[in-house]
């Protein structure tokens, strides 16, 4: 089938539950999947959704606090360094949909060149940072995480200005306030699918991610 029809089921598809179910994640499908519009958001099993309204961040909207430029020069900023660790650092939040099979196969997706991460360093400590996937010139977001006051905010604003340069959105999935407050915006699962459908046919702009710094 081709992808303009199943962006057309997708429009009908709930805007606040699950599209469908999978007993497990394939690596191979995910980046199909996030392709469409779609993200995996629990295991066991996995569920995959395509909610609307969609929160995303142009890079240029983000918004900078004049308390986080000093910190934005006092840690280390990393790129696919130790993907693994911030993963699994993610993972260890009370409340998280990542399991050990999310852990491994977005580390194979990383292995590939798919997925990437955004690391804050205090002396050598790895203290924060984020991850998600590149397609096209979309990044779609997937966790981030503060071991120190307001280091996922520092990842978040680092990511956009390393990729406002080349027109990326960045896809942040579901409304929150911590987000909002940040300068994304909510937009409607229509246009959501509408400007993904044309980013993800488009070359990112650059050769290797982690040599954006």
């Amino acid at each position: 089938m081709k992808k303009s029809n199943l962006y057309s089921k997708l429009l009908k598809s709930p805007d606040d539950a699950p599209v469908f179910i999978s007993e497990k994640l394939e690596v191979d499908f995910i980046p199909y999947a996030y392709s469409l519009g779609l993200f995996p958001w629990t295991s066991n099993p996995v569920t995959w959704w395509c909610p609307s309204p969609r929160m995303v961040l142009f890079p240029e909207e983000v918004h900078i606090q004049k308390s986080i430029k000093k910190a934005l020069k006092t840690y280390e900023i990393k790129l696919d360094f130790n993907f693994s660790s911030i993963i699994k650092l993610c993972a260890l939040r009370k409340k998280t949909w990542i399991s050990q099979e999310f852990i491994q196969v977005y580390t194979k997706l990383f292995e590939q060149n798919l997925a990437h991460s955004v690391e804050i360093y205090e002396n050598d400590t790895l203290i924060g940072g984020l991850y998600g996937l590149i397609i096209g010139k979309m990044f779609f977001g997937e966790s981030m995480i503060s071991l120190r006051k307001d280091t996922s905010k520092i990842a978040l604003i680092k990511l956009c200005e390393l990729l406002k340069p080349y027109d990326f959105l960045i896809d942040c999935q579901v409304p929150n306030e911590h987000l909002k407050f940040m300068g994304a915006k909510e937009m409607s699962k229509k246009d959501f699918l509408t400007i993904l459908e044309k980013r993800i046919s488009l070359e990112s702009g650059f050769e290797n991610f982690k040599n954006l710094l």
